[in-house]
């Protein structure tokens, strides 16, 4: 083992870590310039040679440790999203008839968009005859009393009636 010094033994350790020349020579108390004519000597440069090859026997045993942790954790994780992935098993069902497939269509119709009765068409809120007196008056945002569901004012409000025809 060569000769070095506390100082030169801080500043390999530091070098050896990735620490800049810069750096080294502050955690040392010492200028940057001496560390560049320790690097001259054979025993200063032995020791930082050897520091850096134990370092890197350090670095490729952490990785290999942690290799072998990374494909445990792997097959654990493809385990686990092949459990929750694979679906259920698949039940056959027998093919819908066209009825069944009308009548499912049917159900799922909104009702706003449902046909309106067939005698809407012709939908007025004029009095059928002269003699059942005057009409009760009807209020723009009641709903119409032809049956259709919409308001007065969106239905037959302002729609000649067939007694003015």
């Amino acid at each position: 083992m060569p000769f070095l010094t506390p100082q030169q033994f801080k500043v390999v350790d530091a070098l050896s870590n990735g620490a800049t020349l810069t750096d080294a020579a502050a955690q040392a108390g010492i200028h940057r310039n001496t560390i560049a004519n320790w690097r001259s000597s054979d025993d200063f440069r032995a020791a930082l040679a050897s520091a850096h090859h134990d370092r890197a026997v350090f670095c490729r045993d952490r990785a290999t440790d942690l290799a072998d942790l990374a494909f445990e954790t792997l097959h654990a994780a493809i385990f686990i999203i092949d459990k929750a992935s694979t679906p259920p098993k698949f039940e056959k069902e027998e093919p819908a008839g066209m009825a069944d497939l009308f009548a499912s269509m049917d159900e799922a119709t909104p009702t706003h968009l449902a046909q309106p009765p067939a005698d809407a068409q012709n939908c007025t809120t004029a009095p059928n005859d002269a003699e059942s007196g005057p009409e009760p008056k009807i209020g723009r945002n009641e709903p119409c009393p032809c049956g259709i569901g919409k308001k007065h004012k969106h239905c037959c409000l302002g729609k000649p009636s067939p007694a003015a025809a």
